[in-house]
């Protein structure tokens, strides 16, 4: 037990779109995601609390992931297809670093983004609003979690990042390159659509989830990049 709940502290989740066939007949989420961030609206809830009731405090999921993973439009990836098979992520009955698919606003995206929207994204608002240091350090921070780039690079700002919720709990690249292997520009850009949708929040100018659901959240259309490991895994399988 004790190393399951360790996998489940510190392993990645990873999305592959082809193994989940695009969610091609499936329904889009986009309505009943926009009703939910309504409910909480109407609610008078804060930004800070649908930050707390969506994204949870739980890293390894989240409270909006869980609901995505298991709604009838979920799909599961046919992990013989998977483009990581044969890595060390963890595929089992236990656990499963691979997470569904789901359509939101014509996008079919991993359930885990929905995750980054709502706690990266709410960590980015803190940093570049309540801490008063603006959208560069706050993609910057993200760029840390996914180790997108040498660590070096953020030696000035590793300390600031380290007293973050995530930074706290897995340091540079916690996200990417020193777990799965994966740097997922996708999660980028979920977490800054997450900023930009608590902004909104926080100022009133929130109106649909279409606003912040785009191509760029799709890992087949805004491509990873790999460590030289997981590069040579995707490389043998025929996919990148």
């Amino acid at each position: 037990m004790a190393s399951l709940i360790f996998t489940l502290r510190l392993t990645a989740l990873e999305v592959d779109c082809q193994a989940c066939n695009y969610c091609i007949g499936q329904p889009d989420l986009l309505e009943e995601l926009t009703a939910r961030v309504a409910q909480h609206l109407v609610a008078g809830r804060t930004a800070a609390q649908i930050a707390e009731i969506e994204g949870g405090t739980a890293l390894i999921s989240s409270p909006i992931q869980e609901w995505a993973n298991r709604h009838p439009g979920a799909t599961r990836p046919v992990h013989g297809k998977l483009k990581y098979r044969g890595s060390h992520l963890p595929d089992n009955p236990l656990f499963s670093a691979f997470v569904a698919c789901v359509k939101v606003n014509g996008v079919c995206i991993g359930a885990d983004k929905l995750g980054h929207f709502f706690q990266q994204g709410w960590e980015y608002y803190r940093i570049a609003v309540m801490d008063g240091r603006g959208d560069a350090m706050a993609e910057r921070y993200g760029e840390w979690l996914e180790g997108s780039r040498p660590q070096a690079e953020f030696a000035t700002d590793e300390d600031y990042f380290r007293r973050q919720r995530s930074g706290s709990r897995v340091g540079y690249g916690g996200f990417g390159r020193t777990l799965s292997g994966v740097i997922s520009h996708a999660d980028l850009a979920a977490n800054r659509a997450g900023l930009q949708f608590f902004k909104d929040i926080a100022t009133g100018r929130f109106e649909t989830m279409a606003s912040y659901f785009t191509p760029e959240l799709c890992e087949e259309i805004n491509r990873n990049a790999y460590t030289a490991e997981m590069r040579a895994i995707v490389e043998v399988n025929g996919r990148f």
